[in-house]
């Protein structure tokens, strides 16, 4: 069966994890793509994140600072609907590979610009690493902490929202080019990215008052949400959840058996610091005594939404099988990465009937697929072993 994708070659020029995941998405769904490194391969390849990010594509090695070698990557980007490159803006244009370089060969390219600023900000030849980004856009500032003031936030929130934006880009580009018979130059970034929480739950901190940061903090004493999370035996946690959709059979309370007890949060709310501090204690106490898999289950049976706190590597399968949730829906899967070995990793996120995607095979060494790729548009072993490798222009 074709794959949804099949037919369509991608040449990923990216740096990190945004254009890499991006690209990912669409390899995954049986587009050809081809990393293109430089030679000795992509720097950020010592991240053990690379061996994901990298997965299901090709790779050669091209030393474009070589006449031979720019003139190489042009016949290849020749072959190919798509581009995608994370350079600062202007960068690309003074290697002599920018969009309209390319598309005067290749009207039908698509060429996907993904760099840490976009193009005209005034950071724009500022290095656009994910933390800087979430610094300048006010990301560090606006998400509560341990402790009043900003805080570094360990989810790349920037680089997260611009892997879905680059390919999203990508495609509306590709469906358009159906349309016009053109390609387009999609633009976006890592400080677009992040700025695309701002129309979704990003909330105003100045303005939140004191709801929201009781809501959301994990200072101390800690937020509502922080207050629902609970250690149970045998050192083991569980969240239960402020909301089920269902009208509880008995309070959350009732059913760890806290004892004499205000059932609920108004409640709760209307006694003083040090009533709320007794009754918490002994709320505590009393959920330290519940093996977790028989409370999970007794709170569900009362409709709470409740579901036990696992480390990541749990949820993939390090402590035995995946969860099972995971595993039916093909997201944890065991790859051989010719660096680290046998891995397992999170699957193909995105499914279609039909043709549902798949991993196409582990990240390749760099320049692995030298001689296949260039070797299709007529060059011979020692052109090829020439601008695949440094070399004095190179140096240069």
């Amino acid at each position: 069966m074709t794959d949804a994708l099949g037919g369509l070659r991608v040449l990923d020029l990216s740096w990190g994890p945004a254009g890499a995941l991006g690209v990912l998405l669409l390899a995954e769904h049986g587009a050809d793509v081809i990393k293109v490194e430089p030679p000795g391969g992509d720097p950020l390849r010592g991240y053990d994140g690379h061996a994901v990010w990298c997965r299901s594509r090709r790779s050669v090695t091209v030393n474009l600072k070589d006449p031979a070698g720019l003139e190489a990557f042009r016949r290849l980007a020749g072959t190919a609907d798509v581009v995608v490159e994370t350079f600062r803006p202007g960068v690309a244009d003074r290697l002599g590979i920018g969009y309209d370089a390319l598309s005067g060969a290749n009207p039908r390219l698509v060429y996907c610009s993904c760099p840490g600023w976009p193009e005209g900000h005034r950071r724009e030849h500022r290095p656009g690493w994910d933390a800087l980004v979430q610094a300048a856009s006010g990301q560090q500032w606006e998400q509560p902490g341990w402790r009043p003031g900003p805080v570094f936030l360990a989810v790349p929130l920037p680089s997260v929202a611009a892997m879905w934006l680059v390919a999203a880009g990508i495609l509306a580009a590709l469906v358009d080019r159906e349309r016009t018979g053109r390609g387009r130059h999609v633009r976006t970034s890592l400080f677009q990215g992040v700025l695309a929480y701002t129309t979704q739950i990003w909330s105003w901190v100045p303005d939140g008052g004191s709801a929201y940061h009781a809501v959301m903090a994990k200072t101390h004493p800690p937020g509502i949400h922080q207050q629902m999370v609970f250690e149970v035996a045998d050192r083991r946690w569980v969240h239960v959840s402020m909301m089920s959709g269902l009208p509880p059979r008995r309070s959350m309370d009732d059913v760890v058996g806290v004892g004499a007890e205000p059932t609920d949060a108004e409640r709760f709310g209307m006694l003083s610091e040090a009533e709320r501090a007794e009754f918490t204690a002994r709320r505590t106490e009393a959920f330290r005594s519940w093996d977790r898999d028989a409370l999970v289950a007794e709170l569900r049976a009362n409709h709470h939404a409740v579901e036990p706190i696992v480390p990541a590597g749990d949820a993939l399968g390090a402590a035995g099988a995946p969860h099972p949730q995971l595993a039916a829906n093909g997201m944890v899967v065991e790859v051989d990465d010719p660096a680290l070995g046998r891995t397992t990793q999170v699957g193909v996120p995105v499914h279609l009937l039909g043709t549902p995607g798949a991993v196409r095979g582990p990240r390749p060494a760099a320049g692995e697929h030298n001689t296949e790729v260039f070797g299709e548009l007529g060059y011979s072993d020692a052109e090829i072993a020439r601008f695949t490798t440094a070399g004095e222009m190179g140096a240069a």
